[in-house]
């Protein structure tokens, strides 16, 4: 359960940036959560909107970069290079800036807190807080290389802030070693918390391929269920395992480079699996080549395996513009999956970013209210993003068209489009 993400100085989002899904207000009808000591609800769904380039892929690419740090700072990042980070670069000595994230999360009902502040060289803060009573109670909290414990942390502590480096994370460390608390930490970033990005589409799809084949010999299987269900004309996916024997050459080519030119050398392997799309024709069941379908087809098939599992699981999905490729009834029924209390009795959670401003309107089936949409804007001097509610704005929900208010930029972000650049692109052209 993902309640508060916080940033400063990741690509776009120069100053403190923050996007919250704790509840404002009460809705039966959608599938809110509470943490087991009633400190907060969360929404189900929430909605980023913005003009081109404002910054909205920006706030799930920071999600995805604060997830990736824990998840790989120990083992993956070259202890030679610093911190691969990405501040924001429109400004003097942007180098010199630090960066810091920092995210509110509920793992087995207890409210935790968890930030970082790295520069391009190290890790110069890092903390970890749990809430069990509504009072922050310290877990750990590091100045640079000087980690302070709380008297609630057990383990081998000590003896893993030794085999910290100055570009790794200590909960990366912890997690490494097999410290049973802060593994568990460590999890909920792992599976705890999803991410569907244009750069990630191989592994979506390789997982819902794994899906498919656990609920192979089964009636039942909500991958099926939700292609039959989005109208593709799509009866069911058939999958191929990979021939062994190219395998075989691909990883003989590749000790071949690494001997040559060393052990940095990648080369891409085929898929794990090969996956084909049928279908059912009054004539029978025709296979189609998954590259041969069109790209909502395989948007769709791409993100069923984190949906089907979110859902499943209760965990937090967060996808890049989930309208791109795909029907706006299509979306708007993805959302009310989320959004349904039936449909999700686990409480999983769905941020995306999005144009698809029909999901405001009242020719929806589902209904987002002011708390789950949230708006980027730049600001015309800096050009950094600001990331802000509509619930600054006096909205009611259910009886305003929150679509046609924000079409008419009664809340900003929307493009402001200057006509007299047409003007002149019109005497241009007639002049050429």
């Amino acid at each position: 359960m993902l309640l508060r993400f916080q940033v400063t100085n990741h690509a776009s989002l120069r100053d403190e940036q923050e996007l919250s899904l704790i509840a404002s207000d009460r809705h039966p009808g959608r599938a809110e959560r509470e943490l087991a000591n009633g400190e907060h609800s969360v929404v189900p769904v929430v909605a980023v909107y913005g003009q081109n380039a404002s910054g909205k892929s920006n706030v799930i690419d920071a999600i995805e970069w604060m997830r990736g740090a824990v998840l790989s700072s120990f083992r993956s990042w070259d202890p030679t290079v610093g911190v691969p980070r990405r501040p924001f670069a429109l400004r003097q000595d942007a180098g010199a800036w630090p960066s810091t994230f920092s995210m509110d999360f509920a793992l087995d009902g207890v409210h935790y807190e968890f930030g970082f502040t790295v520069d391009d060289d190290r890790v110069t803060e890092e903390w970890l807080y749990f809430h069990p009573d509504r009072k922050a109670n310290r877990l750990y909290e590091r100045t640079g290389d000087s980690v302070v414990f709380g008297r609630s942390l057990t383990g081998r502590k000590k003896a893993i802030a030794e085999l910290l480096r100055p570009n790794s994370l200590y909960l990366s460390v912890a997690a490494a070693h097999g410290h049973p608390r802060l593994s568990e930490v460590y999890r909920w970033f792992q599976h705890g918390l999803r991410l569907a990005t244009d750069r990630n589409f191989r592994g979506r799809l390789d997982h819902t391929v794994r899906l498919l084949l656990d609920t192979r010999d089964k009636n039942d299987s909500a991958v099926v269920d939700l292609l039959r269900f989005a109208d593709l004309g799509v009866s069911g996916l058939e999958i191929e395992e990979p021939d062994e024997s190219v395998l075989d050459e691909y990883r003989r080519i590749t000790q071949a480079m690494r001997d040559v030119l060393g052990d940095k050398v990648r080369v891409e392997m085929p898929g794990p699996r090969s996956v084909r799309v049928n279908h059912r024709t009054g004539e029978g069941v025709f296979p189609l080549d998954l590259a041969d379908e069109s790209s909502g087809t395989r948007t769709w098939i791409g993100i069923l395996g984190p949906v089907v599992s979110a859902l499943a699981e209760g965990t937090v999905l967060c996808v890049d513009e989930l309208d791109a490729r795909l029907h706006p009834h299509l979306v708007d029924a993805l959302v009310g999956i989320f959004q349904s209390p039936h449909l999700n009795p686990s409480g999983a959670q769905l941020l995306f970013s999005t144009h698809e401003a029909a999901l405001l309107g009242k020719n929806v089936r589902t209904e987002l209210y002011r708390d789950q949409v949230w708006f980027t804007e730049k600001d015309p001097e800096s050009l950094a993003t600001r990331l802000f509610p509509m619930t600054e704005f006096h909205v009611r929900d259910s009886v305003e068209n929150l679509e046609k208010r924000y079409l008419a930029g009664r809340y900003g972000a929307v493009p402001h489009l200057d006509d007299d650049v047409l003007r002149g692109i019109s005497l241009a052209v007639g002049g050429a």
